[in-house]
């Protein structure tokens, strides 16, 4: 399966186009899609985008980041419930230095 076929609203948000997590990224595609409708999803996207002082990964493209940040907004529109389940501190802002 992928997001886009699973995700009515991404597929709705991503038309024609392909989505570079499911051709691309397929790892965490199926994870974001494992986690989708739980409160874990939001762990998992913050552990994606927000990197460690001691860890040395690349980063995502910013057309990849758009497609995370767009699902972000999908799950919590569909499950505004669940991210109230968070403590306030789990989100960080993500910092561009």
């Amino acid at each position: 399966m992928s997001l886009k076929n699973s995700i009515k609203e991404f597929k709705i948000h991503l038309g024609d186009k392909e989505s570079l997590l499911d051709t691309q990224y397929q790892r965490v595609a199926g994870m974001i899609e494992l986690h989708w409708g739980y409160k874990e999803f939001y762990s998992y996207i913050n552990k994606l985008l927000v990197v460690e002082r001691d860890q040395s990964r690349q980063g995502f493209p910013l057309d990849v980041l758009q497609e995370i940040y767009t699902l972000q907004e999908i799950h919590e529109k569909a499950f505004p419930h669940l991210k109230k389940l968070l403590p306030n501190d789990s989100l960080e802002m993500v910092s561009f230095r």
